[in-house]
């Protein structure tokens, strides 16, 4: 074929495309179909009209509207690719809800997303089966039930973890380091209490938090009032001088962690927010505090809330804080529900000391550095004997000197 013959071919089949698409266009007109091609200049909202529009009318297969939009509302928060800020869903808001009150059917485990899109463990909470089980800080969670998740999955993969009722199994596939580990757990209802004490000298009293909790539908107690239950026992048998172990505590409920700070604090400032806009918000401890020496113990997976307590006596020089740096998260998120179920947690600001230290991604210095020795690195501080316990046994000795 010569090159003119294919000149010509070439605008004939031009020609039929154009013809094609124009029929096309004014077939749309012809049939009062309101199609909507949105400009470079339109937003958002404009352009998913369209796509809803051309969807409805010219889509071969039938569609959940609903769902698709769920999924569209979910893909936008998500692509913030902010490890806390999420979208959740009618089911996945009540997980949610219920994970931060003492009371649910789950593992145990708290989440977060690392800096490689990865599912990466916090910590589980004491005695719960992943606890149980040997699921440690710094595990990646790549599948839940042989289904692979990543870090912008995080709630489907939490979703998947707790969707089976009580005393079923469930398979968490972890990294650890360059291995794969798999764990068959068993859910269970998650409602121990987060705050345990005993008398470990005649006059040392030892309170462990292992999270903060709020006061949760079934009616277990909140953090702050279990802690004074269990501060005034201490006390009733001679306690003088605390250990407030927030070793491995992931955090929780910002309220609860300055509740029990205000029990050791003069008046003055628990922490402060700050929000992008500068606008302050403040949290004040009252006049009526317990003036008795403390110790508290932290390590790289005393996160959030913990830090806010940890920071709130450091700085007013009620506490010497003894262990490995805390784990640096001070940014907050406020949850806000929506009329169908759903909901939207997101980061709003950051959080202060009272000497106006935010620690995010650094975490709070102890005072004193104690690290463990090698065979406990990989192992919850709740699991070593008191005896084996370097950082309790540095901060017995603070207190017999005071």
């Amino acid at each position: 074929m010569n090159n003119k013959k294919k000149y010509i071919l070439s605008i004939i089949a031009a020609v039929v495309i154009t013809a094609v698409v124009s029929s096309s266009l004014t077939s749309f007109v012809k049939d009062n179909i309101l199609i909507y091609f949105p400009s470079e200049s339109d937003g958002v909202e404009n352009k998913l009209k369209a796509i809803s529009t051309i969807l409805e009318q010219e889509y071969l297969y039938d569609f959940n509207e609903n769902q698709l939009g769920e999924q569209a509302i979910k893909a936008y928060v998500e692509g913030l690719e902010e490890p806390y800020t999420h979208y959740y869903t009618k089911e996945e808001f009540s997980s949610y809800m219920q994970n931060i009150q003492d009371g649910y059917v789950g593992i145990g485990v708290v989440v977060g997303v690392d800096e490689n899109n990865q599912i990466v463990v916090i910590a589980p909470s004491e005695n719960s089966p992943a606890y149980n089980a040997g699921i440690q800080p710094g595990d990646v969670i790549t599948h839940v039930d042989d289904v692979k998740y990543s870090g912008d999955m995080i709630n489907e993969a939490v979703s998947s973890i707790k969707s089976g009722k009580e005393g079923t199994a469930v398979k968490i596939t972890v990294l650890r380091n360059t291995e794969t580990i798999d764990f068959e757990i068993i859910r269970e209802d998650i409602s121990s209490e987060s705050v345990k004490g005993e008398m470990i000298d005649n006059e040392i009293g030892y309170l462990r938090i292992t999270d903060f909790n709020m006061e949760s539908s079934n009616g277990q107690h909140s953090t702050s009032s279990e802690f004074l239950d269990e501060f005034t026992a201490l006390q009733n048998n001679g306690m003088k001088k605390l250990i407030i172990d927030l070793r491995d505590n992931p955090g929780g409920i910002l309220d609860e962690a300055c509740n029990i700070a205000d029990m050791f604090i003069p008046e003055g400032t628990i922490t402060y927010t700050e929000t992008k806009d500068g606008e302050r918000n403040y949290i004040y401890s009252d006049s009526e505090f317990t003036d008795i020496p403390i110790v508290i113990l932290i390590n790289g997976n005393s996160a959030s809330a913990s830090e806010v307590f940890t920071g709130a006596l450091k700085d007013y020089g009620k506490a010497t804080v003894v262990g490995t740096t805390s784990y640096g998260k001070g940014i907050v998120q406020n949850v806000y529900p929506f009329y169908d179920g759903s909901g939207i947690s997101l980061t709003s600001s950051k959080y202060y000391t009272p000497n106006g230290i935010c620690i995010h991604e650094i975490g709070i210095e102890p005072d004193v550095v104690v690290e463990m020795p090698k065979e406990y690195e990989n192992m919850y501080a709740s699991m070593i004997e008191h005896e084996e316990d370097v950082q309790l046994q540095k901060a017995v000795e603070i207190l017999k000197e005071k």
